[in-house]
């Protein structure tokens, strides 16, 4: 099993960050790695989605559940290949200059290659992540700051 905790202040309107993370269709523009995303269904506060990653050296196709709990948290779940188990959970709190965001991310994958590059890497690749939404809020969304 692989988790990584990331917590940080971001001088930016709760609402307007939850609407960038919401917004799975946009990842390509701007997350490493992402090579499609595409809404397949909707209902009131969820919609499933699939993906197309490239990690390192190979491309991992599968789909998610997203669950929206506006400006508060967003769930994002996988059951299937190449996931045994797939959870990321941003929560969204609101902060005198702007929001403090958490992410928690835990996976297991269901080959043990796969499993072992997720371990070895998975730090790495979900700094660039956070990192990706950090520049991309920083670009395009208005600063509380």
């Amino acid at each position: 099993m692989f988790r990584y905790a990331v917590h940080r202040p971001l001088p930016f309107a709760v609402e307007d960050v939850f609407d960038l993370v919401a917004d799975v269709e946009r990842y390509p523009e701007f997350v490493p790695g992402w090579v499609t995303a595409r809404i397949i269904a909707r209902s009131e506060n969820a919609y499933g989605t699939e993906q197309t990653v490239r990690m390192r050296f190979m491309r991992q196709h599968f789909r998610t559940l997203t669950t929206l709990h506006p400006f508060e948290a967003i769930d994002i779940t996988a059951n299937q290949a190449p996931f045994r188990r797939l959870t990321i959970l941003w929560r969204f709190r609101r902060q005198e200059t702007g929001s403090f965001i958490s992410l928690d991310f835990l996976c297991e994958m269901r080959s043990r290659t796969l499993q072992a590059l997720l371990c070895r890497f998975g730090p790495d690749d979900v700094e660039a992540m956070i990192a990706a939404f950090e520049r991309r809020a920083r670009e395009t969304l208005p600063s509380r700051a």
